[in-house]
């Protein structure tokens, strides 16, 4: 095993050290609801209390992207959270497409908790030049007893807005 993950970086190394590096901050807004799982959606569930706001950095370098992004949610469930993930994101043509995972710290200024655990995420960006505009999926999930247990039911999803240096 040793052996191919050494292989592999050697391979990789040429491209990722001619490879460019980007650099993208910007917005986020996520809806709190299992939107994609069949969830209904009635009008007067549209509110800001149902929103998540926050900052969106993330830093890609050939195929590799790391990500941090810092939530707060006030109203109903007021909350900040923060994500941090490790992934890996290809650019087709006009068109940025990432996955990964990572960290998640959730606090709860209720119940005065800190949740820990683990996201993963998804994201599909347009890029126009320097700007880019993107669907975000994030979906919480557990490991116990070797086994990953993932609720895509309890997702947030919802778009952003980054700048690309």
């Amino acid at each position: 095993m040793k052996r191919i993950v050494l292989i592999a970086l050697v391979l990789l190394l040429p491209v990722a050290v001619f490879a460019d590096i980007d650099f993208g901050v910007g917005g986020v807004a996520l809806y709190n609801s299992p939107l994609l799982v069949g969830g209904k959606i009635s009008t007067p569930d549209w509110n800001v209390n149902k929103f998540s706001f926050g900052p969106d950095l993330r830093l890609k370098w050939s195929i590799l992207q790391l990500e941090a992004l810092a939530l707060g949610s006030i109203g109903d469930y007021s909350s900040f959270d923060s994500y941090l993930d490790a992934g890996l994101a290809f650019d087709l043509l006009f068109l940025r497409l990432s996955a990964g995972g990572g960290l998640s710290l959730n606090y709860n200024f209720g119940d005065k908790s800190l949740d820990k655990g683990f996201n993963a995420k998804l994201n599909a960006d347009l890029k126009l030049g320097k700007l880019s505009l993107g669907l975000t999926y994030i979906m919480d999930f557990t490991v116990a007893d070797k086994k990953v247990n993932i609720d895509a039911s309890q997702g947030l999803l919802g778009a952003s807005v980054l700048f690309w240096f």
